[in-house]
């Protein structure tokens, strides 16, 4: 089969999202510039505009919508033309057959699951366990929260939405880094969820020992129903520290044999971390990839060397594709492109 006829072909598949997010109101308060930018604040956004990714996914966006090529003529189009007829502009382009969301991301007026089933065949729900957690411990129990309390209605909870979800997915990178112990001392997650509560509601939960026990029992329920555990790995927001989200933190995970048969997915490449994670993928046998985010957040050969990174050592059938879409449907048209 001559290369033009291969092009051809895959241009025809439709594409299985592995991992988004929920799209957003027109009226929503996030910016819509942050379609095209991980920056934050007004002083990074203000240098946003200067990237090659910016300018690249702003012209792409102008292209599809035929509207001046700007960032304000692109929002004037998306008011004019509402959120509706965007959304399935861009999926339609997208060529996407199926969408699975990680919800757990806070956002304002999202729209929930049921909504996005109008934009592809087959829509699934990643569940956000840090997220489920603090859901939680906000609910009010007579004489308070003990490990034990927490540690029955977590699992409890987990196992009754396990057989309606596709998969879980934790942001511990976030919270307290990836070298994640699987091994949490009881004393250790005791003391770890009374801090938590001194922290009031709404609970967050950042406390490392407590994180890695809420962890450990996701993946003990994973397992037992076969559920993928979705990590992010690598770049992100800035209240992520870059340092602690390096794969190869995660060695204690992926030597504990309790959990060798449970899939774990490195989320967005990994990046900058693509070479490590190409490696992990390759020597353990429980551990897929995933490019989403990296693509199309970096330049042309920014995007050509993370995913040629992945595929260095990492067995091909191990590396799987997701939008990373977020609030905007634009998101997920400018990374299935």
């Amino acid at each position: 089969m001559e290369f033009a006829e291969l092009r051809e072909a895959i241009e025809k598949v439709g594409l299985v999202d592995a991992h988004a997010h929920n799209i957003v109101a027109l009226n929503s308060s996030f910016s819509f510039i942050k379609a095209f930018t991980e920056a934050t604040g007004a002083a990074a956004l203000s240098f946003a505009p200067h990237s090659l990714s910016f300018k690249r996914n702003v012209r792409e966006t102008a292209e599809l919508y035929g509207c001046e090529n700007s960032l304000k003529g692109v929002e004037e189009y998306r008011r004019s033309a509402g959120l509706e007829s965007t959304s399935l502009k861009c999926f339609e382009a997208a060529r996407i057959s199926a969408i699975l969301i990680d919800d757990g991301l806070k956002l304002d007026k999202k729209h929930d699951i049921e909504w996005h089933k109008s934009l592809a065949p087959f829509v699934g729900r990643i569940l956000r366990i840090e997220t489920f957690a603090e859901e939680i411990l906000d609910s009010e129990i007579p004489d308070g929260w003990t490990l034990d309390k927490f540690t029955e209605a977590f699992v409890r909870n987990l196992k009754s939405v396990a057989d309606k979800i596709v998969g879980l997915k934790s942001i511990v990178a976030y919270r307290s880094g990836l070298e994640i112990n699987t091994n949490v001392a009881t004393k250790d997650a005791e003391e770890g969820l009374s801090e938590v509560l001194r922290g009031g509601n709404p609970t967050r939960i950042v406390n490392k020992s407590f994180i890695d026990y809420i962890f450990t029992l996701s993946l003990e329920v994973a397992l037992s129903f076969d559920l993928p555990m979705q990590i992010h790995t690598g770049f992100g927001d800035k209240d992520l520290d870059l340092r602690l989200s390096n794969p190869l933190h995660l060695r204690m995970l992926l030597e504990d044999e309790r959990f060798s048969k449970c899939r774990i997915v490195l989320l967005h490449a990994s990046y900058p971390f693509s070479k490590e994670a190409s490696y992990i993928a390759s020597v353990y046998p429980q551990v897929y990839l995933d490019f989403g985010l990296a693509v199309p957040k970096l330049s042309v050969q920014g995007m050509i060397s993370s995913v040629k990174e992945l595929l260095e050592l990492a067995p091909v059938k191990k590396v799987m594709f997701s939008t990373d879409g977020y609030a905007f449907p634009e998101t997920y048209f400018l990374e299935s492109t």
